[in-house]
């Protein structure tokens, strides 16, 4: 009797772990953020003036993105700074596509001006925005408008 318990036992384990090993998502390719910037692979990074600066950035919503921006602001004042933004790095309308895409990839280089100084800090803002604040017939995603945004910036050496 304790052989047969003990069979059965066993296949109801391995069965039970092929299950749950089956179920298993593939994590590592799964997006953990609406924006994901995977280069630079730091938020802040050091360059000198002149040097260039690749950027790959990641975009990922559950809505059809509408744009993607990318702005950028150079401080060079030695006092407390708040960012405007005002020069644009990239500008991307996605809402003319056909199909309409929930996932998208931005890649480009910076140049870092000659004219910055030591210590000066430029700083990069990513945003985007998704989705349609109405609902229409044959709609498959929710009804609404997202966005979110990212920053990381380069300290000048």
């Amino acid at each position: 009797m304790n052989k047969n318990f003990l069979s059965a036992f066993l296949i109801v384990a391995v069965f039970a772990a092929a299950v749950l090993n089956s179920c298993k998502k593939d994590e590592d390719s799964l997006p953990l953020e609406p924006i994901t910037v995977l280069l630079p692979d730091t938020a802040i990074t050091r360059l000198f003036p002149g040097d260039s600066l690749p950027i790959k950035i990641q975009f990922t919503t559950d809505r059809p993105i509408n744009w993607i921006l990318g702005k950028y602001d150079i401080d060079s004042v030695d006092v407390a700074y708040t960012a405007t933004y005002p020069d644009t790095l990239f500008s991307v309308k996605l809402d003319t596509i056909d199909p309409r895409v929930n996932l998208y990839e931005w890649s480009g280089v910076y140049f870092v001006p000659d004219t910055l100084d030591p210590y000066d800090v430029v700083r990069f803002r990513v945003s985007f925005e998704a989705g349609k604040s109405t609902f229409t017939t044959g709609q498959n995603y929710p009804a609404g408008i997202v966005s979110a945004s990212k920053e990381f910036r380069i300290d000048v050496r």
